[in-house]
């Protein structure tokens, strides 16, 4: 397996595992703890690791939402919380990790972790800003949340990176989130018919191109690993996926 391989292997897996406690039962739970909905703690805790900085430039850093959708959430979101929103945000993955990840092989486990936080060691700081706000919190000390958080990690650098592959087209962030995952996910984020371009071939090959542009610099921060650990984070990865179809309660 080479980097591009595993780049393309991983991309899917971890996009979704990474997300996957936003909106969770356990987000949920942790959001009512905080006096304020799931919607506000995912945009508030999300944006929370970026620091003590206004809506607005959370909205900026949420590229692929119609400006001005988050810094709306944040700002109502701020204003109604009782309790720390980031670390709800934070203790709310620790939570859905430890409800979805505990039949994974704990070997597994740790191949995968060592060799995302090998990745991530490598990586650039200063380019990236979310990044570099969700590795600069504590990391959890047990295994199983350990991993996990570096799964959602590795999802926003490949969300990084595909951010500044859109920006450098000709692609507009709505353009690039109206041909990507279907209507639900362009409503989701926003937009509405008022935001649509045609989907010509031309637009459909530049968002191909940006993808393709995605993987190749993912492959380049994945190639800090040997073949070893890029069958072990892919191996991770796709661990990750299968259990949250099967999950098992670690106990």
């Amino acid at each position: 397996m080479d980097a591009h391989e595993a780049a393309r292997a991983t991309a899917g897996p971890l996009g979704g595992v990474g997300a996957g406690f936003y909106f969770s039962p356990q987000a949920v739970a942790r959001a009512t703890g905080c006096g304020i909905d799931v919607v506000s703690l995912y945009a508030c805790g999300r944006g929370g690791v970026l620091g003590d900085v206004s809506a607005d430039e959370v909205d900026r850093v949420f590229a692929f939402f119609k400006p001005g959708m988050i810094s709306g959430v944040v700002e109502s979101g701020r204003a109604q919380a009782t309790g720390d929103i980031l670390a709800a945000h934070v203790a709310s993955a620790a939570d859905y990790a430890q409800a979805t990840f505990g039949g994974i092989d704990p070997v597994v486990l740790g191949g995968f972790n060592e060799a995302a936080q090998t990745v991530i060691d490598g990586l650039p700081t200063g380019r990236w800003p979310l990044v570099d706000g969700y590795r600069a919190l504590p990391v959890p000390e047990d295994l199983l949340a350990q991993a996990y958080w570096r799964a959602v990690i590795l999802r926003e650098v490949r969300g990084g990176v595909h951010t500044e592959a859109v920006a450098e087209s000709e692609l507009s962030f709505a353009a690039a989130c109206q041909f990507d995952r279907g209507d639900d996910y362009y409503r989701l984020h926003g937009f509405g018919d008022d935001d649509r371009v045609p989907e010509t071939d031309e637009a459909l090959a530049m968002r191909a191109e940006v993808e393709e542009e995605t993987e190749d610099r993912m492959a380049g921060l994945f190639d800090v690993l040997d073949a070893s650990g890029l069958e072990a984070l892919v191996a991770g990865a796709l661990a990750f996926e299968g259990a949250v179809f099967a999950p098992v309660a670690a106990d």
